[in-house]
């Protein structure tokens, strides 16, 4: 398998910030607000409120919480991940654009969802 070495800094750079940030809200409870819940006064939820609390569950091995959080991204997880290797490994193009798709239709449905039902 022949690995891009550019993306696979992109992505290694990627996961050093989130890495980071992190750390930071788990030594200090605070996390990048959410301009959705900001500007509705906390009545609507982006697609990506409760990430921060899931990787938080995650790390302490509590996959029913992490699921509670954020259970879009929770399940699109794995997927993430297998497209990360196809992207760093230059593969499978039609299968990430498919993935791509497919996320971004969950999400924007799980949008939808989680503020109106």
């Amino acid at each position: 398998m022949m690995i891009n070495k550019y993306k696979l800094q992109k992505l290694l750079a990627v996961l050093a910030l989130g890495i980071g940030y992190f750390i930071i809200v788990k030594l200090t409870g605070l996390g990048i607000p959410c301009i959705f819940r900001l500007m509705s006064g906390g009545r609507i939820l982006c697609p990506g409120c409760g990430i921060s609390r899931m990787f938080l569950n995650l790390s302490s091995l509590d996959i029913p919480g992490a699921f509670r959080c954020n259970p879009a991204v929770f399940s699109l997880l794995p997927l993430w991940c297998v497209c990360a290797v196809l992207w760093v490994s230059d593969r499978g193009k039609k299968f990430l654009k498919a993935a791509e798709i497919f996320s971004l239709t969950v999400l924007i449905l799980f949008g939808i969802l989680r503020n109106f039902l």
